[in-house]
């Protein structure tokens, strides 16, 4: 538990960030519409925060300015305004079961400050 999960939650937010836009980009491309290509780098410094006092985990997820609450264990975001692009891609992350475990060893952290973890998918690029 600890930094360990959270570089397993980069890493696999990368991936699969990477993977949903890959052929979308190339696709795009081809069609000479550079315009649209998705910038990934609006997933930099994806900030979770995680609930204390429930059965149910839920987290707060902000991209940029948008923000919204999601249930773990249903995968569905419950609350809150976000571009469908993205709550569409956070469910589809959230419903993989090996991330739903990455989430709840995360969501044991024990200091308040802990409960805020920024993710940093895409730094390194």
């Amino acid at each position: 538990m600890g930094r360990v999960d959270i570089i397993r939650a980069e890493e696999s937010l990368k991936d699969f960030l990477s993977n949903e836009y890959r052929v979308q980009n190339e696709r795009l491309k081809m069609l000479g519409k550079y315009n649209e290509i998705v910038d990934t780098s609006k997933y930099r410094r994806l900030t979770i925060a995680f609930n204390d006092d429930s059965d149910t985990l839920y987290i707060l997820v902000q991209i940029a300015s948008y923000s919204a609450v999601f249930d773990v264990n249903e995968g569905k975001k419950i609350e809150g305004g976000m571009p469908v692009e993205d709550v569409r891609l956070i469910e589809s992350w959230i419903s993989m079961k090996n991330n739903r475990d990455i989430l709840k060893n995360l969501s044991k952290r024990r200091n308040y400050s802990e409960k805020y973890i920024e993710l940093k998918p895409f730094d390194n690029n």
